[in-house]
């Protein structure tokens, strides 16, 4: 028997894209909400004050949720609407709150990254959660992109020798391409801009790689004209076993899609990959370039692997999302999921120490 979904939070750029997720699990959105506003599920499609950024065509969302029950209140959704997962696409500042009263009802949950504006927002809800057995999940679905999988495969089985360093780039459309009314670029509601809203994608997924939490940061940030929130962001940081890492990330681009990079460099490897693909790029494939001096390698020291992404299933980022999501509902039961409250919890503790070194300069300790 499929999942009961409860889904709060309809004003958001991700709704479509993830209803087009739901459509293809074995799931069921019985409840919706968007807070403090009656929704009509008959003409959800139609919503038009969401950022433009991403759509999902030919999806029939009143289909969808036509049947499901309609909340204002998210908090009487999780205790009410019988529902298994409240699938949370709301904005930061309250969304604790509600990942709390599913807690206390025995709801499980998947929020969107990052799901707290602070690692003190969101640190004793995750005690209570861990403490019930309820599971609570970020949405990082880089963990489940092939790329990053290999890569974290091979650090742990030695293939780099001794990492030295690690630099990711993830750069997105300029804000000029946004709807900069939206809470997503409220200082007030979101604590950051780029860091807090795409960096989190390459700052979750770089130590998950390595095995090798990030231990203190540096960061600069670039004022955005058209919000009160950063434009952009250059972190330097180094982990808890010593590596050190450089992290560019920002809404800079003159264009759709994204503009991506991660090098990792060992003393016995390298490898070099966009990592990132979505389909506006038009490009199938995925390079992962590596060179090696291991003896294996020695015929071919340097060699390229072709990752094909497909995205019947995910067309605005590729099939790995859907992955992730599967992969969340086979085992929130069992707290069996590719990223948990704790990892949450930890990206937003470096996210922290970013934004308190962008305040006062030089290096800040992550907590915890």
């Amino acid at each position: 028997m499929g999942a009961n979904i409860g889904y709060i939070g309809i004003d958001h750029h991700h709704r479509d894209p993830y209803f087009a997720v739901a459509s293809e699990l074995d799931a069921t959105i019985t409840a919706v909400c968007e807070p403090g506003r009656r929704v009509d599920v008959a003409n959800i499609a139609a919503m038009d004050d969401r950022p433009d950024e991403i759509t999902t065509e030919g999806q029939d969302m009143a289909d969808l949720v036509g049947g499901a029950a309609v909340y204002e209140d998210p908090h009487e959704l999780v205790s009410d609407a019988d529902v298994d997962v409240a699938w949370i696409t709301h904005r930061s500042d309250e969304t604790p709150a509600i990942v709390e009263s599913a807690v206390e009802n025995g709801v499980h949950v998947i929020s969107e990254k990052p799901i707290a504006r602070t690692a003190a927002d969101l640190e004793a809800i995750a005690e209570r959660a861990n403490e019930l057995g309820v599971t609570v999940s970020p949405t990082m679905y880089y963990r489940r992109n092939p790329v990053a999988m290999t890569l974290r495969d091979r650090v742990s089985e030695g293939f780099f020798g001794d990492v030295w360093t690690l630099d990711g780039r993830f750069n997105a459309s300029q804000l000029s391409y946004r709807d900069t009314d939206h809470y997503l670029y409220d200082r007030e509601t979101s604590r950051g801009g780029a860091l807090q809203w795409i960096g989190p994608h390459w700052v979750d997924v770089m130590p998950w790689i390595l095995d090798d939490p990030i231990a203190r940061v540096n960061a600069r940030f670039h004022d955005a004209v058209e919000a009160d929130v950063e434009a952009g962001a250059v972190l330097q940081f180094e982990t808890e076993s010593g590596t050190l890492g450089t992290y560019h990330t920002g809404y800079y681009l003159s264009d759709r899609g994204k503009d991506t990079h991660l090098g990792i460099y060992g003393t016995d490897a390298q490898a070099l990959t966009p990592l990132h693909h979505d389909s506006l790029q038009h490009e199938p494939t995925v390079p992962l370039d590596i060179t090696s001096e291991h003896p294996d390698w020695t015929a071919a020291p340097k060699r390229t692997v072709e990752f094909e992404f497909t995205y019947d299933r995910f067309p605005a980022w590729g099939d790995f999302v859907q992955d992730y999501f599967e992969d969340y509902f086979a085992g929130y039961d069992t707290g069996d999921v590719p990223a948990t409250v704790d990892d949450a919890v930890q990206l937003l503790r470096v996210l922290d120490a970013a934004y308190e070194s962008g305040e006062r300069g030089g290096w800040v300790e992550v907590e915890g």
